[in-house]
């Protein structure tokens, strides 16, 4: 798969796999298979959530993740962006009550019509009862739930304009949304916002939050590892200074996937094409504005 993290087109080719809970800690459950990767925390209130999965499973998600961790209801959802896999259940959360925390960007995509080439049609706004009701804009945050200390922050103009990650201190895990990925190549969303040198720089925020014990969890896919993280940032870099290259000598997008900037770098990640003309797109913005 050529994007792992790339909403509405690598999970619609995907089969469904079943739910399913890998224990993180000892009120920290990993739920896999809906949508994306969800982290549900149990405290002495109900329960907390990381992500929310895509809408079509939030009902069978709900029930399962209160069966799991033995919870009748969540108090607060984080959402890591904007993208449908995260947000799915907001609706269906925030109807009954439960704070939803997210980025101010986030919110701001969320009550309006976004329009992306990936998506015909565009996704329309969501309503009322689903947008984030506790919202920041920079620098981190803490979170008392239960025993567990938890801190989120953001990682600026990264896979979209709105990423936060999250992280359980306690437990030392961070969440870390779509900046990261461990299955292929990353979707960088420039459409809104996000850029190849902010996706680096999130990812240097994840290092300096974690210590070489913490499990990242991305959007997508199995665990990740600090020395992982500090590979995938080395190789991000390389492909960001060929593109910039490429881009400040005048190369169109075909020009620059020509010169392949991803070459001896993850070829078991498949084809890096996709990944490679989204990169180059979003340094448009930043280093030729009037492009």
């Amino acid at each position: 798969m050529a994007l792992a993290s790339c909403p509405a087109l690598a999970l619609g080719r995907r089969p469904r796999a079943a739910l399913a809970a890998t224990p993180l800690a000892e009120n920290l459950l990993l739920i896999t298979g809906a949508g994306a990767n969800v982290l549900a925390a149990r405290g002495p209130g109900g329960a907390l959530w990381v992500d929310g999965g895509l809408e079509a499973h939030s009902a069978e998600l709900e029930r399962f993740a209160h069966k799991e961790l033995g919870t009748r209801r969540v108090t607060t959802l984080f959402n890591t962006h904007w993208h449908p896999e995260q947000v799915g259940s907001n609706l269906r959360l925030g109807k009954r009550g439960a704070t939803i925390v997210a980025h101010e960007n986030t919110r701001l995509w969320l009550g309006r019509k976004i329009n992306v080439s990936w998506r015909e049609g565009g996704f329309e706004p969501l309503p009322d009862k689903a947008l984030p009701t506790q919202t920041f804009f920079y620098g981190k945050e803490r979170l008392q739930h239960g025993d567990e200390l938890i801190e989120y922050g953001y990682m600026r103009q990264a896979h979209t304009d709105g990423d936060i990650y999250v992280h359980f201190r306690r437990a030392n895990v961070i969440a870390a949304g779509g900046v990261v990925t461990s299955e292929g190549w990353p979707f960088i969303d420039w459409e809104t916002g996000g850029w190849i040198g902010g996706m680096i720089a999130g990812i240097d925020r994840l290092l300096e939050a974690a210590d070489e014990h913490t499990r990242i969890v991305p959007a997508q896919g199995r665990l990740l590892t600090v020395e992982e993280l500090k590979a995938q940032r080395a190789m991000y870099m390389t492909i960001y200074e060929r593109l910039v290259k490429a881009l400040t000598s005048g190369l169109s997008p075909a020009e620059a996937l020509a010169q392949e900037p991803a070459r001896g770098l993850n070829e078991h990640w498949g084809d890096p094409n996709p990944f490679l003309e989204n990169a180059f797109k979003s340094l448009w913005g930043h280093y030729a504005p009037d492009a």
